[in-house]
This record gives C-alpha cells, sequence and structure tokens, in this order.
C-alpha cells in the first residue's frame, strides 16, 4: 500500500510537470508560427513599398476595402485599408502594379494577407494605361484627387479568381495567413501622421486614406502657422496636385496561430479610431480591437509594426 501511494504521488508529479513541458512547447510553437507570418509579410511588403514611385501620370493609394468590393473581390475585412503603389520591381526593375489588402473567408476559417501584381503591359486591361498613343492629351490618363480610378477602372471579379488557369495578367497570392487585423498609417516628412484624406477639407465625397494625386503639402523643416506639418488646399488657382509619396508608412499586423483560427473563434470587425486632426490613431485603434478580442476569450493574438521609409518621399 505504501509503495502504491508513493508511486501515484510520482505520477502526479510527473504528469504536472509533463503538462507544464507541453504547455510550454505549444505556447513556443505559437509564437515562432505567429512571428514567422508576420515578418515575412512585412519584409515583402518592405522590399517592395520602398522604392515606390509617383508622377503626374502615377498614383500611391490607400483606399477603403469596399472600393475592391465594388469591384468584385470577395471576403474583404470592412474597414481595413487597401494599398496599391507602382514600383521597379523585379530583375530588370521594370514597373509593376502592386497591392495588399485582407481577406476573411469565415466558413473556410480563412484569415489572409492578400497581395495582388500586375505585370507590365501584362493585360491592358488590368494594368494602369499610362499613354494613349492616338490621344496623348486623353483626359482620362489625368489622375483624380479624390478616386483611385487610374488603378481600377478595369478590375473585376475575374482579376481576383486565384483558381483562373486562364489569368496571366494578374497574381492573387497569399503572403502570410492567419492575419486577423490590418492597418497602413502614412507619414509626413516631419514623421507626423498624415491626416486621413475623407477627414480633409476639399476633398469632399472621398473614401481614400492617402492619395499622391490629392491637393497638400508637406513641410520640410518647420511646421505651417496652424502647426500641422500637412496641410490640404483648395483645388483651382495656384493650387497643384502634391504627386508625391508619403515619407514613411507604419504598416501593422495582428495575427493568430493555426489552433485559434481551428476553433472557429468569432474574429471582431476592424474599427478605426480617428484624432482630432483626422488622422487615424492607430494606437487606440490596435487597443480596441484587442480589447474585443479577449471579450471573445482569444488571447493568443500578436501585433506586429514595422516603419518602411519611402525612398522618394524624403
Amino acid at each position: 500500500m505504501v509503495s502504491l501511494v508513493v508511486f501515484a504521488a510520482i505520477l502526479v508529479v510527473f504528469s504536472t510537470l509533463t503538462s507544464g513541458i507541453v504547455s510550454m512547447w505549444t505556447e513556443g510553437e505559437s509564437r515562432i508560427e505567429t512571428h514567422q507570418n508576420a515578418r515575412g509579410a512585412l519584409e515583402i511588403m518592405t522590399r517592395e513599398l520602398t522604392p515606390a514611385v509617383v508622377d503626374t501620370r502615377m498614383q500611391f493609394a490607400v483606399i477603403s476595402s469596399s472600393e475592391l468590393a465594388r469591384r468584385g473581390a470577395k471576403h474583404l475585412v470592412p474597414g481595413s485599408p487597401v494599398m496599391l503603389w507602382m514600383a521597379p520591381l523585379g530583375e530588370l526593375g521594370g514597373l509593376r502594379c502592386v497591392g495588399y489588402y485582407l481577406f476573411r473567408d469565415v466558413s473556410r476559417g480563412f484569415y489572409r494577407l492578400k497581395r495582388i501584381y500586375i505585370r507590365p503591359l501584362a493585360d491592358k486591361a488590368y494594368f494602369p494605361v499610362m499613354v494613349n498613343e492616338n490621344n496623348p492629351r486623353d483626359p482620362a490618363l489625368r489622375i483624380s484627387a479624390t478616386n483611385a480610378d487610374w488603378f481600377l477602372r478595369h478590375w473585376d471579379a475575374k482579376a481576383f479568381d486565384e483558381e483562373d488557369p486562364a489569368n496571366d495578367a494578374v497574381v492573387v497570392s497569399t503572403v502570410a495567413d492567419n492575419v486577423i487585423a490590418f492597418w497602413v498609417q502614412c507619414l509626413d516628412i516631419a514623421g507626423n501622421p498624415v491626416p486621413s484624406l475623407m477627414k480633409a477639407p476639399h476633398h469632399a465625397g472621398t473614401t481614400m486614406i492617402y492619395n499622391s494625386a490629392a491637393y497638400f503639402q508637406m513641410a520640410t523643416t518647420t511646421a505651417f502657422d496652424n502647426n500641422r506639418t500637412t496641410e490640404f488646399l483648395s483645388p483651382g488657382g495656384q493650387s497643384m496636385k502634391a504627386n508625391r509619396v508619403p515619407a514613411a508608412v507604419d504598416v501593422t499586423v495582428v495575427t493568430v496561430d493555426s489552433t485559434v483560427v481551428n476553433r472557429e473563434m468569432d474574429i471582431p470587425a476592424v474599427e478605426n479610431i480617428f484624432s482630432k486632426d483626422g488622422s487615424l490613431d492607430v494606437e487606440q485603434s490596435i487597443l480596441r480591437f484587442n480589447r474585443a478580442l479577449l471579450e471573445r476569450n482569444i488571447k493568443d493574438a500578436r501585433t506586429f509594426t514595422t516603419r518602411v521609409n519611402l525612398l522618394n518621399g524624403q
């Protein structure tokens, strides 16, 4: 009897130790998985975002996901941004159209950061038209101060069909799995957040967050008289479109490991909180999202942010 009691006690101690080790190992694997997902996605985005370019015919745009949804993209996360730009990418440095957006198919348990990539001149139906040989003054080539039609005017549901083998003009791919939230914050030369275009005066009716072709100026060394470092201008008169990329972009993602997704948790909506100056308050937006996760007993989410300095924005 004494031997059995001692043996049982040893088993209890061993079981407790084993359970703790398994728990630590599982948590470690979870951390590795989420770190790898986030780091890989942010590294790819940084590499492609750094050389972004604009001129009077090009555009750097951060828009609402609703704009892609209107053109046939499915399962986009409401309130999440879509970032679109042109950059010299690839082995020969040809101009490419690149974009990132958040995809959430709850029925299949897919939570993904997506990348859309259009090769130059692969298909004029999707690659933004930069020159009209028949009409060099074509007004359709003029970039709007309030919309992203230069990018999107010909995009449709077929462009986002990843399973269509005949679609070689547009490549839509998954950059990272289990990404449940995504924010983009554009910064001016002084390092301050650029106010959202939809909150700015003189650009009424837009759903855009940032538009390189909007009417604005960025302070270089000292703030303007109103203490702001980005000032939106009234169109007309002596005002000119900025035609400039941000000086830097803060990219934030929230990730979970696959075990959370497999539990079919109720992932909350992405909410955007704005500061008094009209800029996105990323910190408060993240805090509200994380509180909503905890209310749903989702405790393993992790937030990653990186700042990308754009070569042509300084």
